[in-house]
């Protein structure tokens, strides 16, 4: 631990407690997103717009909670940054665990490592289930082009022109 003065423990400790507690309420914010998310994909294997837009509604709640805690995270960072005379640049939970008692450096630390975890995951699923729905898409147009070239039907020629349709009855006019 560095060398510190009394005021700046006793003035410090109770910010880094609320420090804690606002990341422990962000990992239990993420969790709940990294659901929202899974949930998300069995809606978008079949999807109705109801529980879409119920799915997007929940989404925008727990993103809006994420978003409060962290505007609050970043107000005591400043202030613990203005405390200890660092450059906001410079502050990082490994740096705070230095000036933190040994429950508090024990508690930033298991906030640093689940968040960490939670982060990497959410960032994994978003870029697998991306992949997987471009690729589910991708798959869907190929067969599409497939079917108008392989149909006797097709309302295209090879050519890529328009097959001229034949014309199977009359065209009736009245007046009157």
């Amino acid at each position: 631990m560095m060398e510190q003065n009394i005021s700046l423990d006793t003035d410090l400790y109770p910010h880094l407690d609320s420090l804690i507690d606002l990341l422990k309420r962000e990992i239990a914010v993420y969790k709940e997103l990294q659901a929202t998310i899974a949930h998300e994909k069995t809606i978008l294997l079949k999807p109705s717009l109801e529980r879409i837009l119920e799915s997007n509604s929940k989404k925008e709640t727990v993103i809006l909670k994420a978003k409060m805690l962290e505007e609050g995270r970043l107000k005591l960072l400043k202030k613990i940054t203005k405390m200890l005379d660092l450059e906001e640049k410079e502050i990082n939970l490994t740096t705070l665990c230095s000036y933190a008692d040994p429950v508090q450096e024990k508690e930033l630390k298991e906030c640093q490592s689940v968040l960490n975890g939670l982060l990497a995951k959410n960032r994994e699923m978003n870029k697998k289930e991306l992949l997987d729905y471009s690729l589910h898409f991708l798959q869907g147009s190929v067969d599409f082009i497939h079917s108008l070239f392989s149909s006797a039907s097709a309302s295209y020629m090879p050519s890529g022109k328009m097959r001229p349709i034949p014309h199977n009855g009359k065209i009736v006019r009245t007046e009157g």
